[in-house]
């Protein structure tokens, strides 16, 4: 008999992890006049949390829960946060190719390898149980994955300095041109990579594109850098009056952009202080920038 497997509240069985196992006969009329069966079709990833973050770039749909779109993938939505805690880069592979399997063209999608999800594991378990309350149980189950034909573990890289410091946004062509100079890594996500901060930030271009909000580049690399204006209080946000501003203003444009999907986890604007808290400090944008050394 067929072990079954929960992921996430839900059930299949191991065997055809990443199978989509259709009742349908053969293509339709509309696919053969296509020129073919969409089944065997990929798409090119867009989702925020995955795109440019995993070793491979397309998906096929529908996965092993039958979802067909992108955008039907409400669980990643709630994991994201814990993608975001860089204790390992695994969990975000894992987490992304159980629900947008890499497409491996005519063949079965690939998912993640089991070594994949003991690697997370090992590295994550207890950090998200301690951060987030995840029980690990709860949302994976290692011992059902594949050994082969699967989406592999990424190499983990330590941060160059694990303690937090001030860097030149110069480094982040994204933030390059802010009147604030200075950001600080990591950031409060544990992020320290250039290359991966510059990754998801680029992303938002085409949001910016809109002018939407005259300010929404501060508040990303913001979030993504938080302003260091004083050496002994490196993390300084945008205010949340400001997060709430643009938000306001940039929702809409963000749904239409990027296929309907919510506002994004890390600008969620309930994180970051107010302009009247005594105890966290935040900026707007026109305050400028110091940065005190030594």
């Amino acid at each position: 008999m067929e072990r079954v497997v929960g992921v996430d509240g839900w059930e299949f069985r191991s065997k055809k992890f990443f199978h989509f196992i259709s009742d349908r006969k053969g293509p339709s009329l509309k696919e053969l006049k296509r020129g073919g069966d969409s089944r065997v079709g990929c798409e090119e990833i867009y989702l925020p949390m995955c795109k440019g973050l995993v070793p491979y770039t397309h998906t096929k749909l529908p996965n092993q829960f039958n979802h067909t779109t992108q955008v039907s993938h409400t669980h990643l939505e709630r994991l994201w946060p814990y993608m975001d805690q860089s204790c390992s880069k695994n969990v975000r592979v894992l987490a992304c190719a159980t629900y947008l399997p890499k497409c491996h063209g005519k063949h079965p999608a690939q998912g993640p390898c089991k070594k994949t999800c003991m690697q997370a594991k090992k590295k994550c378990a207890v950090t998200l149980k301690e951060l987030m309350g995840l029980n690990w149980a709860d949302k994976f189950e290692c011992k059902g994955l594949p050994a082969r034909n699967c989406v592999k573990p990424v190499k983990d890289t330590k941060c160059a300095n694990e303690h937090t410091h001030c860097v030149e946004n110069s480094v982040m062509p994204f933030c390059g041109n802010l009147t604030f100079m200075w950001g600080t890594l990591p950031n409060m996500f544990g992020q320290c990579s250039i290359d991966e901060l510059n990754s998801e930030m680029q992303q938002l271009n085409a949001l910016v594109a809109t002018n939407c909000h005259l300010h929404l580049k501060f508040l990303i690399c913001g979030v993504y850098s938080p302003f260091c204006i004083r050496n002994e209080v490196p993390f300084t946000f945008p205010c949340r009056e400001l997060c709430d501003e643009i938000r306001k203003a940039c929702e809409p444009h963000y749904r239409r952009l990027y296929h309907g999907l919510p506002w994004p986890q890390k600008l969620q604007c309930h994180r970051y202080p107010n302009s009247e808290s005594t105890d966290i400090e935040c900026v707007m944008p026109n305050e400028g920038s110091t940065f005190l050394g030594g």
